[in-house]
């Protein structure tokens, strides 16, 4: 198993205006997404959903390659998808619930069930610091056994 981080912090805002030819940040992560066997989303929860960057991203990647082309999957059409959030006490249930049903809209294949919610640990708050606790490890174990199962 391979995994890889997807840096996309270089994606500008999606604009019909300019969306063709696409910068070259948007067709990087489209290539990268398009030869991945799957995606892990991991997000914070921000005001009961998904912070705007990651929108931004679903939305590039669920866009024609070609302009005016409606017929050629895009590159997360079909794509496995799991989702993973941490969080205050909702354990990011609404980011979790929010992005299932985005990946749908979007033709994506999203895994059974509701992802792994975690929940910050307080002294993280004043720290900045995440130290996952030996139960965030073990969720996030079997959710990882589950994708690979899910993916196969």
């Amino acid at each position: 198993m391979n995994v890889e981080f997807l840096n996309y912090r270089d994606v500008p805002l999606l604009e019909q205006d300019t969306e063709f030819p696409a910068p070259q940040s948007v067709k990087d992560v489209r290539d990268q997404v398009g030869k991945a066997d799957a995606m892990w989303v991991v997000s914070p929860e921000y005001n009961g959903s998904y912070p705007a960057v990651l929108k931004n991203l679903l939305d590039w990647l669920s866009r024609p390659l070609v302009a005016f082309d409606r017929e050629t999957p895009t590159v997360i059409a079909g794509k496995p998808v799991t989702v993973s959030s941490i969080a205050g006490s909702t354990e990011g249930k609404f980011v979790r619930q929010n992005l299932s049903t985005l990946f749908s809209y979007i033709r994506m294949n999203p895994m059974e069930g509701t992802g792994t919610g975690l929940i910050v640990p307080a002294e993280a708050w004043g720290t900045g610091i995440l130290n996952l606790t030996d139960e965030h490890k073990e969720a996030l174990k079997k959710q990882v056994k589950e994708f690979l199962e899910f993916i196969k």
